[in-house]
């Protein structure tokens, strides 16, 4: 079968050659405007919030701790608290007049092997590192439940070192779960109490292993 090899052809050809170069210089230009913003993050991170490199007494090149910890309630409730901390800009939710410089994920175990997943904003007072820094964290439903709707159980606190210190300054904890670990649907100034954890650097696997030795 002939081919053609006119004019026509021979100008779509140069075409298509001459086209490749311009595809790789506008992914290239793509690749370094990603670059650019990536470093600018890490920038504004280390001008505005450099204590997110240092989370726990540790170093957190991905701005990320995770720890747990045992929450004992005065109404004789014994549990389990893990927490997966997100820090810096990228992570901020912000309202009028602050932000949340902490968001993520917590969960909590009782004796009767029920764990509960929770969504997790915070506020940590710190510049270089969080040792000593004050810290709020707000647990509430991921979308809907376990919790009754808009109910937020709340743990304040200082860093000490590798430790977070925290206590629940509301009865919002006790008020919602029983010495058992059921959630209460109603719940009742009765049931008001405080609650208090002191959460450690470990993993996920670490607060299964801690949910398992409670519940057995």
């Amino acid at each position: 079968m002939a081919t053609g090899s006119g004019p026509g052809r021979g100008l779509a050809a140069g075409q298509l050659r001459a086209g490749n170069p311009r595809q790789r210089r506008g992914r290239i230009t793509l690749l370094k405007a990603v670059l650019v913003v990536l470093i600018a993050l890490v920038l504004a991170d280390l001008v505005t919030t450099p204590w997110v490199f240092h989370i726990g007494d540790r170093f957190t090149p991905l701005t990320q701790w995770d720890g747990y910890g045992p929450v004992h309630a005065s109404n004789g409730g014994h549990y389990v608290l893990f927490t997966h901390l997100q820090a810096g800009i990228r992570g901020r939710e912000c309202g009028i007049f602050s932000c949340d410089t902490l968001h993520g994920t917590a969960k909590i175990c009782t004796r009767r092997g029920s764990i509960y997943t929770l969504d997790l904003t915070g506020t940590v007072h710190a510049w270089w590192s969080t040792d000593g820094a004050k810290t709020s964290l707000d647990l509430q439903n991921v979308k809907s439940g376990p919790l009754p709707e808009g109910w937020v159980i709340t743990f304040t606190g200082v860093w000490h070192g590798a430790r977070l210190v925290a206590a629940n300054p509301d009865n919002s904890f006790t008020e919602v779960l029983t010495p058992g670990g059921v959630i209460r649907h109603t719940t009742s100034t009765a049931d008001a109490g405080q609650a208090s954890v002191t959460l450690h650097f470990g993993s996920s696997a670490g607060f299964d292993r801690a949910c398992h030795l409670l519940s057995s």
